[in-house]
C-alpha cells in the first residue's frame, strides 16, 4: 500500500460484465495486500484479494520475528484485556462502458471517487460512512 496515503484501496474490475468491487481503508490498519489464485482441474479459476495486517500467509511467530518489511509492520499486536477496532468501506457498482482499469480511488466530501484516467471515466458514489 502506498505509504504516502492515509486511505488506500483495493479493487477488482470485471471488464466483460462491467462490474467493480472495491474497498477503501486506513493504511495503518491494513498495510498489506495478499493476492491468491487457485487453478483447479475444473477450470473454474478463482482469485482472492485480501487486505491484511501481515504480508504473507505465515505462522504468527514468523510474522513477529520479521517485525517489519518495507517500513511497514508485519503484524498487529492486541494486548491482553484490550480492544482494537478498524473500519473499511466496500462498494460494488456497474461501471460505465469503456472503463478498463482503475487508476485512483479516493474519498472527498463524503463521496467515493473512482477514476480510469486513460479512458476519461469517473464514478462518484455516496459514502454512507466515513473513515
Amino acid at each position: 500500500m502506498d505509504p504516502s496515503r492515509r486511505l488506500v484501496y483495493v479493487t477488482a474490475l470485471n471488464t466483460a460484465r462491467q462490474y467493480l468491487l472495491g474497498y477503501v481503508f486506513r493504511r495503518e490498519e491494513y498495510p498489506w495486500l495478499q493476492d491468491w489464485m487457485n487453478y483447479p482441474a475444473t477450470l473454474w479459476m478463482q482469485r482472492g484479494l485480501e487486505f491484511a495486517t501481515q504480508p504473507f500467509d505465515v505462522p504468527r511467530r514468523e510474522a513477529i520475528t520479521l517485525n517489519s518489511m518495507f517500513d511497514a509492520p508485519t503484524y498487529r499486536w492486541l494486548p491482553a484485556m484490550s480492544k482494537i477496532s478498524s473500519r473499511f468501506l466496500m462498494f460494488y457498482v456497474k461501471t460505465p462502458a469503456g472503463m478498463s482499469k482503475i487508476d485512483e480511488v479516493r474519498m472527498e466530501g463524503g463521496k467515493i471517487i473512482v477514476e480510469d484516467r486513460t479512458a476519461g471515466r469517473q464514478i462518484v458514489l455516496a459514502a454512507s460512512l466515513g473513515l
